[in-house]
């Protein structure tokens, strides 16, 4: 394994470590979401903008963190930690 695989799963395992404690443990999850965004930025490994808000660090988890309103062909995606939402043509692949 190179560096780049090794970082890549890395920042899934703090990803999906994120994901899991979010509800038991708020500060601990956006600690983790902070880990992982900076192992990728510094292997400068794409994460995209699906997996956590990139105001306030809460990793997307529909119901709990993320809303999803939808509005004739605009789907808005509303965090629910900070209020920072998004807005996703309906004919574009959003979160999903």
């Amino acid at each position: 394994m190179n560096v780049n695989e090794i970082a890549r799963d890395r920042v899934r395992i703090l990803l999906g470590m994120a994901r899991v404690i979010v509800n038991s443990e708020p500060v601990l999850s956006k600690r983790y979401v902070e880990l992982a965004r900076r192992v990728a930025m510094r292997h400068r490994i794409k994460l995209g903008n699906k997996l956590f808000c990139k105001k306030c660090g809460v990793v997307f988890v529909l119901g709990d963190t993320l809303a999803v309103r939808i509005s004739g062909k605009t789907r808005v995606f509303a965090c629910l930690g900070c209020g920072a939402a998004r807005k996703v043509s309906a004919g574009r692949s959003g979160f999903e």
